[in-house]
């Protein structure tokens, strides 16, 4: 009985914090620095994440360097980034994988979540090409 005691309750008790863990949906999104600069912070994301596919051989826009800024105007004309209200912006939904039409970006899987929050900060602060 005694042996028994040492394996229920270690396990009950892991159990319940886990359960406890899981009580919150969501992870805290990570802490990323302010005045997010698109040339220094998110041109080497797109570049490294989403160039090889966006580019004009391939898929609209072009997220390469040197046109993704341009690119990144007509998904602000379009409405696809919404500068100043990243939780609007489709490109943060599909980011996340919560995009209406069910279109995920990167199709190869998710982005980090620093890097996610990271684009996330630089639409809040309103998408500028700095």
């Amino acid at each position: 009985m005694k042996s028994l005691t040492k394996i229920i309750l270690p396990s009950a008790l892991a159990l319940g914090l886990l359960l406890t863990a899981c009580d919150n949906d969501k992870f805290p999104e990570p802490e990323v620095k302010d005045n997010v600069s698109f040339a220094l912070d998110i041109q080497p994301i797109l570049t490294a994440e989403c160039a090889s596919c966006h580019n004009p051989s391939e898929v609209e826009p072009d997220l390469r360097e040197g046109y993704a800024y341009e690119s990144m105007e007509d998904l602000i004309d379009e409405g696809d980034i919404i500068p100043g209200n990243a939780e609007e912006s489709e490109l943060v939904e599909m980011l996340e994988g919560n995009s209406q039409d069910g279109n995920t970006m990167p199709p190869a899987g998710p982005m980090s979540p620093t890097k996610i929050a990271l684009i996330k900060k630089w639409i809040d602060e309103g998408a500028l090409d700095n």
